[in-house]
């Protein structure tokens, strides 16, 4: 029977995602005129990178405890 996870990590792991892609909205909005296109992806990149190891820091001791 698989396992459930506590509901403050799915909660959690869903106020992220909408945290960035309000961040994601606001910089297209606001600041991405500011600088060239491999700023703007360089910005991008960054910001996956920050929202993963987020995702990754939530989860894997979560999921290390559960492993079969």
């Amino acid at each position: 029977m698989p396992v459930k996870p506590e509901i403050w990590r799915v909660l959690l792991t869903i106020f992220v995602t909408l945290g960035w892609l309000l961040f994601l909205a606001l910089w297209l909005f606001f600041y991405a005129t500011n600088f060239n296109l491999a700023q703007n992806i360089g910005v991008f990149i960054a910001s996956i990178v920050v929202f993963v190891a987020i995702i990754v820091l939530l989860w894997v001791p979560w999921s290390m405890k559960h492993a079969r």
